[in-house]
């Protein structure tokens, strides 16, 4: 069932993060409020080598209050394309060049309050190169097969969404050849 909003404010924003509170009416004339936090588009990106190991990264995540594996993942940038967006995080994060992206599909972490789109590709023809990390950013490489990658997120030690699917959606995609 679809809704009209009646009135919509931003009440909190910062460059990565808006809160926006909706006064809502449902097609049945019952009225209610919704709250959003709305994330920019992003990529995650799962860059496979040669010998079929993953490059993922290590990252303290604060709102987790531990460390957490995951895809080369960021923002995409004003006037860049997520296939761009994807290039640029690969060197950014973990000084990694690629000849050929797949692009996976698009997922939405958190449908129920958060919009945060994320477009999954698959690296590979990976050529090696310096990194140029935002700052602030603290990112440790780490590199295992796909396979344990996938037993990973299995066993849930690989809990980030965009990561889990798009290792899921990598090792399909590499079995399918």
């Amino acid at each position: 069932m679809r809704c009209e909003t009646l009135s919509s404010e931003t009440i909190y924003e910062d460059p990565w993060t808006r809160i926006v509170r909706d006064d809502i009416r449902f097609a049945d004339g019952h009225t209610g409020r919704y709250t959003v936090v709305v994330k920019p588009p992003g990529v995650s990106v799962i860059a496979v080598t040669a010998a079929k190991t993953v490059i993922l990264t290590k990252e303290f995540r604060y709102a987790l209050g531990e460390y957490s594996i995951e895809a080369v993942s960021g923002a995409i940038e004003p006037g860049e394309t997520p296939l761009e967006a994807a290039y640029r995080e690969l060197v950014e994060e973990i000084g990694v060049k690629s000849e050929k992206l797949t692009p996976l599909g698009l997922v939405h972490p958190f449908t129920a309050g958060v919009h945060s789109p994320s477009h999954l590709f698959l690296a590979e023809g990976l050529t090696r190169t310096e990194t140029h990390p935002d700052p602030g950013e603290y990112i440790e490489p780490v590199e295992m097969p796909l396979s344990d990658a996938v037993a990973q997120v299995v066993a849930a030690r690989i809990v980030h969404a965009p990561t889990c699917l798009s290792l899921l959606l990598a090792e399909r995609h590499l079995a399918d050849r």
